[in-house]
């Protein structure tokens, strides 16, 4: 296979190189939420859903890119980030609750999840882990503490459907596969269900980036 070639950029990234950390929100739209928190805000790239955005937290240099929704979109940007010098991404998102205590509003720090991913999968077998680094998790819970919001640390769910969860959504009786699964899960520790944290740890542990 001829790999000379450089794959085509779907982020069409303007800059040579971007700011090591990134914060990677699935909507385009709140990656203009978190730029009124930014001082130097520059606008690097505007591709399809992927927005880019560069600017500084406090002095701290920032990337914000959008990843759109699930692992394939997810994965396209964690890697072309990864190429143009991110090498630290935190997932900023919307994710539903399993457990019992976990309210609307909650943060979630996620330190590892569930792998029901089919774009992970094809990089590297089912048993590999998906996990975060260490200690950027530590650093995101002493940031909760500091703040003073309910969070909750914990294992997630993460899986490459939105429907599958909520086949009634669609007609009744809709197959599924994990649907009957939820509640062994959420006995097994699952605190919530979301679609890219799987493969943003996965492909970040093969990267070498921390999540």
């Amino acid at each position: 296979m001829d790999t000379s070639k450089k794959a085509k950029n779907h982020l069409q990234i303007s800059a040579s190189s971007l700011p090591e950390t990134a914060l990677l929100p699935g909507d385009p739209a709140r990656v203009y939420e978190i730029g009124e928190y930014l001082s130097d805000v520059e606008e690097v790239g505007n591709n399809r859903d992927y927005i880019t955005i560069t600017g500084k937290y406090k002095e701290l240099p920032i990337t914000v890119c959008s990843s759109g929704i699930g692992g394939p979109s997810t994965e396209i940007a964690v890697v072309e980030l990864n190429k143009l010098g991110v090498n630290t991404i935190i997932r900023v998102g919307t994710s539903g609750g399993l457990a019992p205590d976990v309210k609307p509003g909650d943060l979630m720090v996620i330190s590892s999840c569930i792998r029901y991913s089919g774009t992970s999968n094809l990089f590297i077998p089912e048993n590999f882990p998906a996990v975060a680094d260490y200690l950027l998790l530590m650093a995101l819970v002493s940031a909760c503490d500091d703040s003073g919001v309910n969070y909750h640390v914990g294992m997630g769910l993460s899986l490459d459907s939105f429907y599958a969860t909520k086949p009634a959504l669609l007609r009744e009786n809709f197959p599924s596969m994990i649907y009957g699964k939820l509640e062994e899960w959420i006995a097994a520790g699952a605190l919530q269900l979301d679609m890219e944290a799987a493969t943003l740890y996965v492909l970040s542990s093969l990267l070498k980036i921390k999540p």
